[in-house]
């Protein structure tokens, strides 16, 4: 049986938290954003916004870049019957009015009274254990004893984070991946004592949740350090980070290696500036913690310089690369 969802609370309306909630209002949820401040909260709204704009393009200009496309990689002209199938084929499924409803369904706010009906949770705070279990230790106040709360951490316990609860059965991580818009997998993560109920219900729901492009595509994994994508991944990207400390290549030419030639969609310090800096930063720590430090190589004294000089990616217009 799929978990019953009807109204969705967001804690954090950042980078990652603004994208679940753009994700779940436009599959028809209600959506209260709590955050720290109404600042903050303006911003998120102004990021579900300019995402829900992106959506809008995409799916008003698809059929034109398509026959664009196969007309400049195959030299040739096509018919006006077949740019009319092209364009049949690819109408538009989003529209302004969707992008309306869509926002319509979205609420902020700054403290946890809005969330006495919700029927999912889904943190998406900073990277930070104590504030995460701080967190847990209000939602279990203030929400309904049934309700399931998610933590979308990328690192930390799920099991330490649930022991700030009564209901540690009800608390699993649900690990989304940025940009979680337009990448569909989560990682749906239970902690020790989470029920076998909780991470079916999870995976079930999950499974009936689109994106701006796909259907979400959930995957359990074991509470390990690095939980499986981050820990292959990180594998690879600290392997970059040496071979550039070590001189081996430029950060340019080890993208365009790992892209040209490993069929990347972007490099390794490409997608360092799009996670971010800080969020590299705190995941390595912790992972490095949860291990007894036994990783392959030594922490990436680049990453801890433009993590101490406040450079964090695009989020701050500078990191590896300079977006000023």
């Amino acid at each position: 049986m799929v978990l019953f969802v009807k109204r969705v609370g967001i804690i954090g309306g950042g980078a990652m938290g603004s994208q679940i909630a753009d994700i779940m209002a436009i599959n028809g949820k209600e959506v209260i954003i709590k955050d720290v401040s109404e600042e903050y909260l303006k911003k998120a709204r102004e990021n579900v916004e300019k995402n829900l704009d992106d959506l809008l393009k995409f799916n008003l200009t698809r059929a034109d870049k398509e026959i664009e496309r196969i007309e400049k990689s195959n030299q040739i002209q096509l018919t006006d019957e077949q740019k009319a199938k092209i364009q049949e084929t690819l109408k538009p499924k989003f529209n302004e009015e969707m992008k309306k409803e869509a926002l319509s369904r979205i609420q902020t706010t700054t403290d946890y009274t809005g969330f006495s009906d919700v029927d999912l949770v889904i943190e998406a705070a900073v990277e930070n254990v104590d504030l995460k279990r701080e967190i847990f230790s209000e939602l279990d106040k203030n929400t309904r004893s049934h309700v399931v709360l998610a933590t979308n951490t990328s690192s930390l316990s799920v099991t330490e984070i649930a022991s700030a609860t009564k209901r540690p059965d009800k608390v699993v991580g649900v690990h989304f991946f940025n940009p979680p818009v337009t990448l569909p997998l989560v990682e749906v993560i239970p902690g020790m004592e989470t029920s076998e109920e909780t991470v079916n219900d999870m995976i079930d729901f999950m499974s009936t949740i689109r994106n701006h492009r796909y259907p979400m595509q959930p995957i359990k994994v074991k509470e390990v350090p690095g939980f499986l994508v981050n820990r292959i991944l990180f594998a690879m990207m600290n392997e970059a980070y040496s071979c550039y400390e070590e001189g081996v290549a430029s950060m340019r030419d080890i993208d365009l290696a790992m892209k040209a030639g490993a069929g990347m969609p972007m490099g390794p310090f490409e997608l360092s500036d799009l996670v971010g800096i800080d969020v590299i930063y705190h995941v390595e720590n912790e992972v490095r913690k949860m291990t007894g430090g036994n990783t392959m190589r030594k922490p990436s004294q680049t990453i801890r310089k433009l993590y101490h000089s406040g450079r964090y990616g695009k989020k701050t217009k500078r990191g590896f690369y300079d977006y000023r």
